[in-house]
C-alpha cells in the first residue's frame, strides 16, 4: 500500500492549497444519532474500516451499529487487501513476527465501503470490534481487546492439529460459535482464512443487505481539495479524511509518513474568528478521552476534534465520500 500511495501524492507534492475564505466556511454540524458515540481502535490498526462502517451507518439509518470489524475482514478479502498483506509480511516487513501472527491492518477507505456495500452489513452486537468474548477451560468469561486476542487466537492456530473442543485452553466465543465450531474454524491452512470463517459463520443469520449501492468517491490532495471537502459536507455527505495522525499528537507537525496513515471522518466545519481560518471537526476513532493523545491546543470532546485546514492539508492523502 506505501508505493500506490506514494504514486498518488507524487503530482501534489509541490502546491500550496487555497485557503477557504470566511464566506464560503458557514457553521455545518452533521453529527447524528445513527453514528452514536466515537469508538476506540485501541491497539488495531482499522481506523479505515471504523470510519467506513461510520459513514455507512451515517447515510443508510441502519437499525444497529455496523461492526467495523467486519468491514475490515471483508476488505482483508478482497484482491488487493490478501496482495498488500503478501507484501507486508514477506517483502516491506519480514522480520515483523507479530504481523503474521494478526489479522490484515491497513486499507483503503474507498475500497472497503465499495465492496462492504455489494454483500451486506453486520451488526455491531453481533461480531463486536473493539473487545471479543473469551471462554477459559474452566468456563471463566472476560472482555478481552482485539490486538490481543488475535494473538492468543494466533497461539493457537499454531498447534490446531492437537485441539479438540474438550481440550481447548481456550476460545473466543461469538453468535454460532461454541468451542467445537471454534476448533473446526481454526483447522484453516492460513490464519486469514480462520478469520474469513469467522465472520461468515458470525453474522450468518443477522446479514442485512444494503437498500442500494451507492457510488463511492475518492479524491487526491491537490490545491482545491477543500472546496471539495466543503461541497460534499454542503450537500449533508461525511468525508473520510486519509492523514498522517502525528498531526492530531503535535499541532506543529508537517509533513507526511506513510507508516503514521490514518483515516478519520470530517463531520463538521466553523470558521476561527480569531486565528481568522476555517477548522473542521474530525470524528476520530480513539475513544471519547481527549485527556490522551491529542495536542492541548485542540479544541476536543469526546473524541471530536477540531482541525484548521492548515494543519489538515501538509498531512493529508485524499478524502473519501460516498455520493
Amino acid at each position: 500500500m506505501k508505493f500506490v500511495v506514494m504514486a498518488l501524492l507524487i503530482p501534489s507534492l509541490c502546491f500550496a492549497f487555497s485557503k477557504t475564505k470566511q464566506q464560503d466556511c458557514s457553521p455545518i454540524d452533521l453529527k447524528n444519532e445513527a453514528m452514536g458515540e466515537t469508538r476506540n481502535q485501541k491497539d488495531v490498526a482499522w481506523c479505515y474500516a471504523f470510519s467506513a462502517a461510520d459513514m455507512l451507518g451515517y447515510h443508510y439509518h441502519p437499525s444497529e451499529r455496523i461492526s467495523a470489524a467486519d468491514v475490515a475482514i471483508a476488505y482483508n478479502e478482497t484482491g488487493l487487501g490478501k496482495l498488500v498483506r503478501w507484501l507486508n509480511v514477506n517483502i516491506i516487513s519480514p522480520k515483523d513476527a507479530e504481523l503474521k501472527k494478526i489479522a490484515h491492518q491497513t486499507g483503503f477507505n474507498k475500497i472497503a465501503l465499495g465492496n462492504y456495500m455489494s454483500e451486506g452489513w453486520c451488526p455491531e452486537s453481533v461480531f463486536p470490534s473493539e473487545s471479543w468474548t473469551k471462554i477459559t477451560n474452566d468456563k471463566k468469561s472476560e472482555q478481552v481487546p482485539l490486538a490481543q486476542a488475535m494473538l492468543e487466537i494466533s497461539a493457537l492456530h499454531d498447534i490446531r492439529s492437537s485441539l479438540t473442543a474438550d481440550n481447548l485452553p481456550y476460545y473466543y466465543q461469538f453468535k454460532n460459535v461454541d468451542a467445537q465450531t471454534f476448533v473446526n474454524l481454526l483447522q484453516t491452512k492460513a490464519l486469514s482464512g480462520f478469520y474469513s470463517s469467522l465472520r461468515r459463520k458470525v453474522c450468518l443469520d443477522d446479514r442485512v443487505e444494503f437498500s442500494e449501492k451507492r457510488p463511492v468517491r475518492m479524491i487526491v490532495r491537490h490545491q482545491g481539495i477543500f472546496k471539495h471537502l466543503s461541497r460534499q459536507l454542503e450537500m449533508g455527505n461525511p468525508v473520510g479524511l486519509d492523514y498522517d495522525s502525528r498531526i492530531l499528537e503535535n499541532s506543529a507537525h508537517r509533513g507526511l509518513k506513510i507508516s503514521e496513515l490514518h483515516t478519520s471522518m470530517i463531520v463538521g466545519r466553523r470558521w476561527n474568528t480569531k486565528a481568522m481560518a476555517c477548522e473542521f471537526q474530525i470524528r476520530n476513532s480513539w475513544g471519547q478521552d481527549c485527556s490522551q493523545r491529542y495536542d492541548s491546543s485542540y479544541e476536543c470532546h469526546e473524541g471530536y476534534i477540531w482541525l484548521p485546514e492548515s494543519n489538515i492539508y501538509p498531512s493529508m492523502t485524499s478524502i473519501v465520500y460516498i455520493e
